[in-house]
């Protein structure tokens, strides 16, 4: 199968191809000056080390290392640790950010008449605006949780759009939302997709329906297909409280289909026994806090997810709710979560949610080894962030800073890869003018073309 590029989809270049696009990243560059959280084995408290990166890998980690041949960046000021992990995140809509609500109603109501109308150009120039916005914030490995998978086209589209950002993650195939709860996913397509998958920094999974919105010969088949091509698999459940009440933990485990390659978003009301399901049966959890408050799942109890024995990730979950890519802000809202639930302070601690959202995240979604971590041969994709600004000097810890004090205008560094996608503050790789524009344009047509029909 081919894949098509940006280019050919008709999207106009400037706002999409990198403006170094064509320049050579330096093969050797000693990081110099910071503390560094490696996130080994879980939180590490901070250390005066260098990093040498070649070849987009972490070569060695040390104090005082040797820059000969290396182009030295002084992060002086600055905490370096592993790039951010997004669990679960619905790219495709980023450009109809606020649209969330009308005078239709509310996400539904308001989305569903885009998404029947939603084209290639649009999901490709969504996923380009998501990844610049996922860098922004710091956030290096993205799950793009592509559940408006309306034909092949918009499969190639995202995942052209993914691969030419240089950003790490993983495409989850999905399902169109028009689809209804007896209609098959197209798996052909699916199979395709997954005998041209060449190697790189995006990996392949599946997005599902899943058990709360779709019949069980969908759901049962589905995750057949996906774990037949070894891929792993995500779908929302127990989110609202009818969701929660159906109990589909305990449908999937009696049916065999819980496991580690099987990751369940939400789950903001269910009891505690299907928690303790999924984790006795090896599922991690990805939650979103903000946007499962703001579509009215109610308020998630990261503290009794914990208590349950659950893997954790966190996500950001989508612009057309949340509005902001700010996953500080995701982390500060769920540890304060854990401690308003249990009434009582640090009982999630701050070491603990920043491992969520980095080495315990990717290990929960089966990242490829090395995400979330920095370790020796592991790939070079780590964050900065100024710990003398406004926001974050002072701060009584590393762990308090990056989960409480830290925003995305503090993350001034990113390296994926090795190749710098911020410096100083400011994105490298992309021409915000133009995508912005870009994308308030297309915005306007699909807007359009929805009233229209």
């Amino acid at each position: 199968m081919t894949r098509p590029t940006l280019l050919a989809l008709g999207t106009s270049l400037p706002a999409l191809l990198p403006i170094d696009a064509l320049a050579q990243d330096d093969d050797r560059r000693l990081l110099t000056g910071a503390e560094v959280v490696t996130m080994q084995g879980g939180w590490t408290e901070p250390q005066a080390l260098d990093i040498l990166v070649e070849g987009g890998r972490i070569a060695e980690i040390g104090p005082d290392l040797a820059s000969e041949g290396a182009e030295v960046i002084d992060l002086s000021g600055h905490v370096v640790a592993p790039g951010l992990v997004d669990g679960h995140w619905h790219m495709w809509n980023s450009i109809a950010r606020g649209m969330a609500r009308s005078d239709a109603g509310g996400f539904s109501e308001t989305m569903g008449p885009l998404a029947r109308v939603w084209t290639p150009e649009a999901s490709a120039l969504s996923v380009e605006l998501g990844m610049a916005l996922a860098v922004n914030s710091g956030i290096t490995w993205v799950n793009n949780w592509a559940h408006n998978t309306v034909s092949p086209a918009h499969a190639d589209a995202e995942i052209a759009a993914m691969r030419d950002s240089g950003v790490r993650g993983r495409f989850s195939y999905g399902y169109p939302q028009t689809a209804g709860k007896g209609e098959m996913m197209d798996l052909e397509d699916l199979c395709a997709t997954a005998a041209d998958w060449p190697d790189g920094r995006i990996d392949l999974g599946v997005s599902l329906r899943g058990p709360d919105r779709s019949e069980p010969e969908i759901w049962q088949t589905e995750i057949a297909a996906a774990r037949a091509l070894g891929l792993p698999v995500t779908f929302h459940m127990g989110g609202s409280r009818d969701a929660a009440g159906q109990h589909n933990a305990q449908a999937l485990a009696s049916e065999g289909m819980l496991g580690e390659d099987i990751h369940v978003v939400h789950m903001t009301s269910a009891p505690r026994a299907d928690l303790e399901t999924l984790a006795q049966n090896g599922s991690p959890l990805i939650i979103s806090p903000w946007t499962e408050m703001e579509v009215g799942y109610g308020v998630p109890n990261p503290a009794l997810m914990q208590e349950a024995g659950l893997d954790m990730a966190v996500s950001v979950d989508n612009t057309v709710l949340a509005g902001q890519i700010n996953m500080f802000e995701v982390m500060r809202l769920t540890a304060d979560l854990g401690d308003g639930f249990s009434e009582s302070q640090q009982s999630l601690r701050d070491a603990t949610v920043f491992d969520w959202a980095s080495r315990q995240g990717a290990e929960s979604v089966q990242a490829p080894e090395g995400v979330g971590v920095l370790q020796v041969g592991g790939p070079a994709d780590l964050i900065a962030v100024d710990t003398e600004s406004l926001n974050t000097r002072p701060s009584g810890s590393m762990d308090f800073l990056l989960t409480h004090s830290a925003e995305p205008e503090d993350v001034s560094f990113v390296m994926i890869d090795g190749a710098v996608h911020k410096r100083d503050g400011e994105l490298t790789r992309v021409d915000i003018r133009a995508l912005t524009r870009e994308a308030a344009e297309m915005l306007g047509e699909i807007s359009a073309a929805a009233a229209d029909g």
